[in-house]
């Protein structure tokens, strides 16, 4: 176990107890009694569950109490640092979530009409090892709702909280039981509380401090907002800081940037270890263009279509139809893009996220402390030609240059062997160069407005842009997609792949690497888009088209939606540079998406019983020998539904046990995924004034337009009332109008259409059935129209809501 220390004294009782030792306290109390508020307190029957040592010590989290502060990761107690454990998983975080509810525990049943006024949190200004002060009381439940779970008290953000900053959390003993006692504080609460009992050495003198200090700061902030706690009547209080969000995208981004001026180059920025496998990195982005054929012609041929897609017969029917109304009219061409591939391809393709090309600044900030080790330091920078004045000037401006270069202490033990991607070494290694694949689909007579890019949803190929790309040919726009990682030409073999197991990218067993999986795909669209401005388009299917006066557009189909949030909002941030035009999207389009991962696809009717099957087999005891008794064969229609719902009849208990895995499997899933998810983007988007489109379908089963809970309706069954997860809070964050049909036709600014329940979840790819072709005609037509004039224009309301 890595050692934890908080602020600058190690209060390592809190981390090996929590390992299952027996550790005692560390430094005696001067005086002998409570305060007699902490007398009562500790007297009430149900009491707060924060338990500082023995073999059950518990601490409820967020708490930087469970944080690493040498190289700024949480750090929560376990034996198993493998990754397929979700806590040694949460291990690789640079913060908290940002999006996901915590629990603090109480070791009795809690009165939920309490609960709100019992909770506050607070955004400070600073770390509490700095120089605090209240910058925001956050407001129920504008900013969050308080709801309870058995002797849990729930706190649910319904605004993603900041990223990198820093807050506190309190509880009040106005929270009561459901006998209608005042809840009371813990034992090991009372002993960091006390100002009777101040602890003058050892492990619990920094804690003790910190308690003080955001008590106060709590009393001070919530009395300045109208809304007086006093210090006396918190049971609990923690400080914790949120994780960073959208830091390795950020970064890469730069660094792509950095290599096209004359200064630097893809190989002088990703140099020895950074591109371990000695990667063709001065290749990156350079695309090959083949020669085009008439759309029926190539469709005819592609084998991907009617192994990914659709079968011979609806192939032929799309040919048909392309025949009779616009025959001769588009032409498909592909070639290839090279794009840096970040994860592994071998037998630990699905085992190892993302590792970083640099040296951690924080590990560098903690060691440089000592004189003899800053002069260490400082003579291996002028070694690599580093000029250590400008480095410790500013060490996030000269990251480029450390990036591949190792560093030693004077013991000869090298900085920083873990290599995890955080805000304080974001840029990671290239383990190789992919020749990606791609499809063009273009006018056949060269007539061109502009340049769509597509991305695909989950399971599906860049292929089922045959479904729809002629729409967009038709009205003068180029269509260009690529495969998702793990998908479809980028499947690693017959098995390692998407579209043979949604689990090989939607990676469960090792969170790191399904965040991975993302953050590549969004990094592929990123440099994509970079290398469609660097290539030239002479004697090609594109040639005349101008991505610098008219940059392209993105249409984003669910996963592919997901993907596109992060990856526009990144791309259209300005660097203040000549090479923004290189990244720049015109607008967006984002059909059947949304956000908060975790929660969404626990909600979803297609996802969610996939995920809680899994969640179940390791991590409720005994479902794994029950799934193998009494369901059947895995991977049969149905399978994972039917073994939970036979699982929840044998035993009215279980269905409790059910969701309370699902609970943790989410705080520790979203932790992992929140820096790459589209709902903490969306100010970033926001911030760009990039033009939105978004479309749903009521009760779309594959991403749910909310997440509800089990009681409401409709309910999700296995995910827990989430407010940020789903369609609807994704537009609200982007701050987009709700269209339905009493809004009438005609023009529309920040438009979030919202189709009735005859459409489906991929209507607007195709038409699912015999209701939805109107719900296919009209979602074309809006996003064609969006795409050239940024704005939407609704002709039918009969299709929706």
């Amino acid at each position: 176990m890595k050692k934890t220390i908080l602020a600058t004294a190690l209060s390592g009782v809190l981390m090996l107890s929590g390992c299952g030792g027996e550790a005692t306290q560390s430094g005696e109390p001067t005086l002998p009694t409570y305060e007699s508020f902490i007398t009562t307190s500790l007297a009430q029957p149900t009491k707060l569950e924060f338990i500082l040592n023995g073999a059950n010590a518990t601490v409820p989290v967020p708490n930087n109490l469970l944080f690493n502060a040498v190289d700024g990761t949480i750090e929560l107690p376990t034996d198993d640092s493998a990754l397929s454990n979700p806590l040694a998983a949460m291990g690789q975080i640079d913060g908290w979530s940002t999006t996901a509810s915590f629990l603090i525990p109480f070791s009795g049943q809690l009165d939920d009409a309490t609960a709100a006024a019992s909770v506050s949190l607070v955004k400070i200004s600073d770390k509490m090892t700095g120089n605090p002060a209240p910058e925001k009381v956050l407001v129920f439940p504008t900013d969050y709702f308080v709801s309870v779970s058995g002797g849990n008290l729930v706190i649910t953000p319904t605004k993603p909280l900041e990223p990198a900053a820093e807050y506190l959390v309190a509880v009040n003993d106005s929270l009561l039981d459901t006998d209608g006692e005042k809840v009371g504080m813990s034992q090991s609460y009372a002993s960091l509380k006390s100002k009777s009992r101040p602890y003058e050495s050892g492990d619990l003198v920094a804690p003790q401090q910190l308690t003080y200090g955001v008590e106060a700061l709590v009393e001070g902030a919530t009395a300045l907002a109208g809304s007086p706690v006093s210090a006396e009547s918190i049971v609990y209080s923690a400080w914790f800081s949120t994780q960073s969000v959208g830091a390795t995208l950020a970064a890469t981004k730069g660094m792509m940037a950095l290599a096209q001026g004359s200064d630097y180059s893809y190989a002088t920025i990703w140099k020895e270890g950074a591109n371990p496998n000695e990667a063709a990195v001065d290749t990156i982005g350079q695309m090959t263009f083949g020669a085009g054929s008439d759309y029926a012609t190539v469709l005819a041929s592609d084998a991907n279509f009617t192994k990914y897609i659709a079968s011979t017969t609806e192939r032929d029917q799309l040919i048909g139809l392309y025949n009779l109304t616009a025959p001769n009219t588009v032409t498909v061409s592909r070639g290839t893009v090279n794009l840096p591939y970040y994860l592994e391809t071998g037998a630990n393709w699905n085992t190892q996220p993302f590792e970083s090309g640099s040296t951690s600044l924080a590990i560098i900030n903690d060691a440089v402390t000592d004189e003899a080790e800053l002069n260490n330091f400082s003579e291996q920078l002028v070694g690599y030609g580093i000029n250590p004045s400008e480095f410790f000037a500013d060490p996030a401006s000269k990251l480029q240059d450390i990036i591949g270069y190792t560093f030693t202490k004077l013991n000869g033990s090298q900085y920083d062997t873990d290599r995890l991607v955080t805000q304080y070494a974001p840029v990671p290694v290239i383990k190789s160069i992919e020749e990606v694949n791609y499809l063009l689909f273009t006018p056949t007579d060269k007539t061109m407005k502009g340049l769509v890019i597509y991305q695909h949803g989950i399971t599906s190929a860049k292929e089922n842009s045959y479904f729809f790309a002629n729409n967009l040919v038709a009205n003068d726009y180029a269509v260009i997609a690529i495969d998702a990682p793990i998908h479809g030409d980028r499947s690693l073999d017959e098995q390692r792949s998407a579209n043979a197991n949604v689990l090989a990218y939607m990676n469960l067993s090792v969170l790191p690497v399904a965040r991975d999986n993302i953050r590549q795909s969004m990094l592929d669209l990123i440099t994509l888009r970079l290398a469609l401005g660097t290539n030239s388009f002479a004697g090609t299917a594109l040639e005349g088209v101008d991505l610098v006066t008219n940059p392209p557009s993105f249409i984003g189909h669910s996963l592919g939606g997901i993907l596109g949030v992060p990856a526009v909002a990144q791309s259209n941030t300005k660097l203040e540079s000549p090479v923004d035009v290189l990244f720049t999207f015109k607008n967006s389009s984002f059909v059947n998406a949304g956000g908060q991962i975790a929660n969404l696809l626990l909600g979803s009717g297609a996802f969610g019983p996939v995920v809680t099957h899994n969640v179940a087999l390791g991590g409720v005891d005994g479902y794994a020998a029950f799934a193998e008794t009494n369901c059947g064969t895995p991977g049969t229609l149905g399978y994972e539904q039917l073994c939970l719902i036979a699982y929840e009849n044998d035993n009215a208990a279980n269905y409790l046990t059910l969701i309370n895995a699902t609970s943790q499997f989410s705080f520790a899933a979203q932790t992992v995924l929140d820096t790459a998810d589209p709902i903490n983007h969306a100010s970033v988007l926001n911030t760009s004034n990039t033009p939105v489109y978004m479309a749903q379908v009521l009760g779309d089963s594959t991403v749910p337009n909310n997440v509800l809970g089990p009681n409401e309706t409709p309910p999700t069954k296995y995910a827990l009332r989430s407010p940020l997860a789903g369609t609807e809070s994704l537009a609200a964050a982007l701050s987009l109008t709700p269209l339905k049909a009493v809004d009438g036709t005609g023009t529309k600014q920040k438009p979030f259409v919202k189709f009735d329940a005859d459409g489906r979840h991929s209507t607007y790819v195709i038409q699912q059935g015999d209701t939805d072709e109107n719900h296919h005609k009209e979602m074309q037509a809006q996003v064609n129209y969006f795409v050239e004039f940024n704005q939407t224009d609704v002709t039918n309301t009969g299709v929706l809501e």
